[in-house]
């Protein structure tokens, strides 16, 4: 997969020679131009401040005619990774002689000396020292210098000379912990991007890979493991194939594994910028790679791959990859929100829920699942490591660990395969947790988006609108005139008139806390005499406030409940009944309020 996302990038690569520079970001810190002279008339071009704004989310300094220019420099003097610095004492993060990247606290506790500046130069004036303990690594440099030729050793010398006679970094505020980057550049700038490339792929190259150790000579083409997404070493063993005379699970030559390396320095990029999620298309025509936020709402793909990225120190991490096939923003059908527990129209009016309208897309059902069932938590957890997510409610934190992949890959991927079984599970433990808790209301409305999505997804569990068809019989049940008889219809009536029951003794709880012990026997009711017990010592405890008319609804729902035998409780029809709106409180004409 990472091989095809790779091929798609080429061609990327090849419509936009820049798509790697400018995907680069300039980590915070003062960079500085130096233009070099003749004899001694060098000088300062710049000094520029770049850093990001978190107040007004942009990059300061972004504006500046010199600040793609420098983007450029820096991308081609970066090192790989700390492990792999030219300065032995990583105090110097740079790849080449013509840029210097300190961090200013190295500056203000006298790190950078001139016996780190002089080694620094020497590694450089002859690399192939760097490499001459390891064979293969040599080998490597060998082949780079036969293309790219000798250093400019005249021209080193000069800048070393510069920076051992000259304060480069004079005049620079070295409070901020940050960093100095002090380019040395030509007036032709051309030339300038010219000698940079160069002396970063002389760098670049021979680091390419994972480890030199792992590397062979396939008929002349130097092949090794490549070290994005990877890492190998004898703390590592159980990486290797055991089984296989090459241990390393891939390897790549030069070339293959440049381009790859690339893709993760556009991938780093990206992510640096909040994109986390990118659409490798691999249709015929249509090969792209875009990357989005986790608020962008991704465009159609007919073929391809889906990574999700995130940003690991100074690298990127694929996290999660899968096959895409047909992914379409656009539903198969339009989704509707209904109206099945029953909130009042003066509620519905006060909220920012439409109900009954039509939805055609795919994003705005993410929405509606992440505001009402997970508090707005999801969209920023689908991917987070678990010591990461700072969410208090015990609950809610399990049901987003437990379901998040199966979201994600409707959301991002397309795949609701599996959509309806996880939806079905932690909808109903989510509305248990909010009625433990005393919330109703959002009781009511995950009860609403449960039915409508278990409704989209299967003809067969149209739940809400036989909940309808349960409340409205129940109400004609409760409201018929004294002496006449009737009976639970069947055990969901019955279940859902034991939640209208349990929410009704509750209700003439005086006390500000609601227990969850009492709540609970009636949610996970499973012995029916129990639960019946548990009635009537309810009655006991408030028939002082309850109104004692004859035939009254309180009284026909408690003696129909005790006379009823169900085979078995239906804990959905209970939790129904306990949150919609209490029929026994229900205004009508032949019927006092107040009863």
């Amino acid at each position: 997969m990472l091989q095809e996302a790779v091929e798609v990038f080429e061609k990327k690569l090849k419509q936009n020679s820049r798509i790697v520079v400018d995907s680069h970001t300039l980590k915070d810190g003062t960079y500085r131009l130096i233009e070099i002279g003749d004899n001694d008339d060098w000088k300062i071009l710049k000094t520029l401040d770049i850093f990001f704004d978190k107040k007004a989310k942009e990059v300061v300094g972004h504006t500046d005619e010199d600040y793609l220019f420098i983007k450029e420099l820096d991308y081609y003097s970066k090192l790989l990774e700390m492990n792999k610095p030219i300065d032995p004492k990583k105090i110097i993060h740079t790849n080449n002689y013509l840029s210097l990247a300190v961090k200013k606290d190295s500056i203000v506790t006298n790190k950078i000396t001139p016996e780190v500046i002089k080694n620094f130069f020497k590694i450089l004036k002859n690399p192939i020292v760097k490499y001459e303990k390891k064979a293969k690594s040599r080998e490597l440099y060998q082949n780079v210098e036969e293309r790219l030729g000798q250093v400019d050793v005249d021209l080193l010398e000069k800048i070393e000379n510069y920076v051992l006679n000259h304060d480069i970094f004079n005049g620079i505020d070295l409070t901020k912990k940050n960093y100095v980057k002090v380019f040395f550049v030509f007036v032709d700038r051309e030339k300038t991007i010219n000698y940079y490339k160069k002396e970063g792929e002389r760098y670049l190259l021979p680091n390419l890979y994972n480890s030199n150790d792992y590397n062979f000579n396939d008929n002349g083409m130097i092949i090794g493991l490549p070290n994005n997404n990877m890492g190998m070493n004898a703390k590592k063993p159980f990486l290797e194939n055991k089984t296989r005379k090459v241990k390393v699970p891939y390897l790549l030559d030069q070339q293959k594994a440049l381009l790859q390396s690339q893709l993760f320095d556009y991938l780093l990029g990206a992510v640096s910028k909040g994109r986390y999620n990118f659409y490798v298309n691999n249709f015929e025509g249509k090969e792209n790679i875009s990357g989005y936020t986790d608020l962008e709402e991704p465009d159609d793909i007919i073929s391809g791959y889906y990574l999700r990225c995130r940003k690991e120190k100074n690298e990127v991490e694929i996290v999660h990859a899968d096959n895409i096939t047909c992914y379409s923003k656009t539903l198969k059908e339009p989704f509707i929100l209904r109206n099945y527990i029953g909130i009042s129209q003066e509620i519905i009016d006060k909220s920012i829920l439409n109900y009954d309208v039509m939805i055609d897309e795919l994003w705005q059902v993410r929405h509606l699942i992440d505001s009402i069932f997970f508090e707005g938590k999801l969209q920023f957890n689908l991917y987070s490591r678990v010591e990461d997510i700072q969410i208090n409610d015990a609950v809610l934190k399990r049901c987003i660990l437990e379901n998040r992949a199966t979201l994600a890959a409707w959301f991002y991927e397309g795949k609701d395969n599996q959509i309806k079984s996880s939806v079905d599970k932690f909808s109903m433990e989510l509305i248990k947790n909010a009625i433990v808790k005393d919330e109703t209301f959002k009781a009511q409305r995950q009860f609403n988006l449960r039915w409508s999505l278990l409704s989209y997804f299967s003809d067969e569990r149209r739940i809400g609108e036989n909940m309808e068809d349960i409340q409205e019989k129940l109400r004609m049940h409760i409201n018929s005139k004294k002496g006449e008889k009737w009976e639970f219809e069947d055990d969901q009536e019955f279940s859902y008139a034991v939640g209208q029951l349990a929410e009704y003794f509750l209700s003439l709880n005086k006390s500000n806390s609601k227990s969850s012990a009492y709540i609970n026997t009636f949610l996970n009711a499973k012995n029916i005499s129990l639960m019946k017990k548990k009635i009537i010592n309810s009655y006991k405890k408030y028939n002082y406030i309850i109104s004692p008319i004859e035939g009254g609804r309180v009284q026909q729902l408690i003696e129909h409940i005790m006379l009823y035998e169900p085979q078995e409780l239906n804990a959905e029809y209970i939790l129904a009944g306990f949150s919609a709106t209490m029929l026994v409180y229900e205004k009508n004409k032949e019927e006092d309020i107040n009863e």
